[in-house]
């Protein structure tokens, strides 16, 4: 307990939701004189950012850009400095220890991500560069450098241990399998008309992948259909994507959160995403989020606030919501019906719209 620090730095970057309950904060100083950053847990995550009912923290000397949960004790996290490092906790969750660090990258490290066979981790930066690493050494097996400028984000496909998918501000979400030559393929963005911000694989769809852009705009694509139409797409937000992630219960929902300050949950269906739920409370751009069993999202940003946002009051909605969505890249109102289920306390059945009118 006596590493603690005594105050939470403003800016919060990550909140990742631990499986056996609880909650990892990742903060950040970035208007004093030094960038530091700081680590935390908590066993309540509701208590979260509150210093005096932290479970464990510890300062660093770098700032954090990412982090994930590599097991119910260790965490993975990506620094500023360029540097990945393994954290665990200790003393019964208590303590802070860090188990292996290395600095590879030339510039920030802007996402971690960890690959199906668990042995395994890729780290993408501001150096434009993708790195592999054996998760036991910490040593990098393979360094890939297909884009041109900075890399926003990179995540792992969740089964197969190969592949992964990029996306840079240089323009190009990549689709990677690191069994072939020549690893890399270009995903065909369109109807994104800017850079990509994010990107995230759809679970129980071995094929799709979700992508964010600078408009604030999401797309679901096949990634088998290199240069064809995104399955899905709609514009839930007016300034870029910072993250997107899918709902572990139901994997057809999606959430996304952006600098306009807002997180949104979207329902994708076969042709169009539907807009089924949207907080705007936070006062600065929002960074972290993450799901709970799927009933919960969490959410922290640079206004230093932690939120939870509870989807099971979705059931307060009207039965029938009429909800503007875009079907093949076209502006239409559509009528969605909304039923209880299992799924967040929510089931969220798109059904044949009863009438459909040009907007």
């Amino acid at each position: 307990m006596d590493q603690i620090p005594a105050v939470m730095d403003r800016h919060l970057d990550v909140i990742q939701h631990r499986k056996e309950g609880g909650i990892l904060l990742g903060a950040s100083s970035l208007t004093g004189r030094y960038w530091y950053g700081s680590l935390w847990f908590y066993e309540i995550a509701e208590h979260g950012p509150d210093v005096e009912k932290c479970t464990a923290g510890v300062q660093l000397e770098a700032g954090i850009d990412d982090a994930i949960w590599i097991d119910q004790d260790k965490t993975l996290i990506g620094l500023d400095t360029g540097g990945i490092a393994i954290w665990q906790l200790v003393d019964n969750y208590k303590t802070f220890v860090q188990m292996s660090a290395s600095v590879e990258h030339d510039s920030i490290v802007t996402t971690v991500s960890a690959f199906a066979d668990s042995k395994k981790v890729l780290s993408a930066s501001h150096d434009k560069s993708v790195k592999i690493w054996d998760l036991e050494t910490l040593n990098t097996t393979t360094t890939y450098r297909a884009h041109s400028s900075i890399v926003w984000s990179a995540q792992c496909h969740p089964t197969e241990s190969e592949q992964f998918v990029s996306c840079s501000q240089d323009g190009r979400v990549l689709f990677w399998d690191t069994r072939k030559s020549r690893p890399a393929s270009i995903i065909d963005k369109y109807p994104l008309s800017s850079n990509p911000t994010a990107c995230a694989w759809q679970p129980g769809e071995k094929h799709k992948v979700a992508v964010g852009d600078e408009d604030g705009r999401i797309i679901v694509k096949d990634v088998r259909k290199l240069q064809d139409m995104p399955v899905s797409s709609y514009k839930p937000h007016f300034r870029p994507v910072h993250r997107l992630q899918f709902s572990p219960q139901n994997s057809n929902i999606i959430a996304s959160i952006s600098e306009d300050c807002s997180l949104v949950v979207g329902y994708v269906a076969e042709n169009s995403i539907c807009q089924i739920f949207k907080n705007t409370s936070h006062q600065d751009f929002v960074q972290g989020l993450s799901w709970s069993c799927g009933t919960e999202i969490y959410t922290c940003g640079w206004d230093s606030l932690v939120l939870t946002h509870d989807l099971s009051k979705l059931k307060e909605l009207q039965q029938i919501s009429t909800l503007k969505v875009e079907v093949n890249g076209n502006n239409q109102l559509k009528t969605e019906r909304f039923e209880k289920t299992e799924c967040c306390e929510e089931k969220i059945s798109v059904l044949a719209p009863s009438a459909i009118e040009a907007n």
